[in-house]
């Protein structure tokens, strides 16, 4: 009995394969199928006529986001720093204190907006640094949105969430 099951699982299976049973109805309706290749095999062609014939289509593959390079990523880093340095007009600071180099953590749309409000991960303790912080902040709205290039707007999974780095000191330059 055993014998005959496996028997008759292969048989099944190879006909499956042979296309027997409604290889046609294997696809859904709304997708492409994809040409027999027992069909085209029966076609006659022209006896003297020189044909072109497509090449039989593949179902289509769902293409993966494309992944920044290093040159990339830098060069977008590069183009954030710069936008966000242009908008901020950094609170002065005691010439004495450590400067203070506010981080802040930044959502964006694909448009180049804020998903959500940005956050400022290294809020400081002394309240004499609060006016730096307040003006990081507000160059971060006053630059929403950002007009991301076109080049980069692709890929947009890569720089959906970035950590910008406000240096007072390269403000300066």
């Amino acid at each position: 009995m055993l014998i005959f099951s496996r028997f008759a699982a292969g048989l099944a299976l190879a006909a499956i394969a042979a296309g027997a049973y409604g290889y046609d109805r294997l696809w859904p309706d709304n997708s492409p199928r994809p040409e027999s290749p027992s069909r085209e095999a029966a076609k006659p062609s022209p006896p003297s006529a020189v044909v072109a014939t497509a090449a039989p289509t593949a179902p289509v593959a769902v293409e993966a986001p494309a992944h920044m390079t290093s040159a990339q990523e830098a060069s977008f880093d590069a183009w954030l720093i710069k936008t966000y340095l242009e908008c901020w007009k950094p609170a002065p600071q005691a010439a004495d204190a450590d400067p203070y180099v506010a981080q802040v953590r930044l959502a964006f749309n694909p448009d180049g907006s804020l998903a959500k409000p940005a956050k400022l991960v290294n809020p400081p303790s002394d309240p004499a640094l609060k006016p730096q912080a307040k003006s990081v902040m507000a160059a971060v709205q006053s630059c929403n949105p950002l007009p991301v290039p076109a080049e980069y707007r692709p890929l947009y999974e890569q720089w959906k969430t970035k950590t910008i780095h406000f240096n007072p000191q390269v403000a300066g330059r």
